[in-house]
């Protein structure tokens, strides 16, 4: 599967993109806003675990912080559709000049016997699908890498943190 120069193209392109998205999403989040995030995901973890264990004490106790955290999730909230309203700008830009560049023809060709949804078709992977599996693996990667870590919506299933010198 030798690659086309529209392959190293646009692998080259996708890998700026996810440099630009994490750059961007880095200048926007601050260390406030990751600690606030980080408060809000305990809040919800602790709410989660009073309705579980039907703790009537704990969840008006719980309650009266709700307006709080309610202001907190806005504002990150807001400054999340920012970043994504930028980089869909960036995505969108991109992908028109690819659509007029590549076309939706093939830019590689793929062993007999491979297929991935929404990437392979007829034993080739055309701009779209290049793209979408070039991005996938930076992506994950450089925002690793560049972005201050968030915490989970889940809590800690896989977020970020903080250990307070208090406990």
């Amino acid at each position: 599967m030798p690659f086309t120069q529209a392959a190293i193209e646009i692998l080259l392109i996708s890998l700026l993109i996810a440099i630009i998205n994490a750059v961007i999403r880095r200048a926007v989040i601050t260390k406030e806003d990751v600690k606030n995030m980080q408060e809000a995901a305990e809040y919800r973890r602790e709410l989660m675990k009073a309705a579980k264990e039907k703790d009537v004490k704990t969840l008006q106790k719980l309650e009266k912080k709700k307006e709080y955290f309610q202001k907190i999730e806005a504002k990150t909230f807001g400054k999340n559709m920012m970043i994504m309203m930028i980089s869909l700008a960036v995505f969108f830009s991109f992908y028109y000049w690819a659509m007029a560049r590549y076309g939706m023809g093939p830019v590689l060709d793929v062993p007999p016997g491979l297929y991935l949804p929404f990437v392979v078709v007829d034993g080739k992977v055309n701009f779209f699908g290049w793209y979408l599996l070039t991005a996938m693996s930076f992506s994950l990667p450089i925002n690793k890498f560049l972005s201050p870590k968030t915490p989970s919506m889940l809590g800690d299933m896989g977020g970020a943190k903080e250990v307070s010198k208090n406990k």
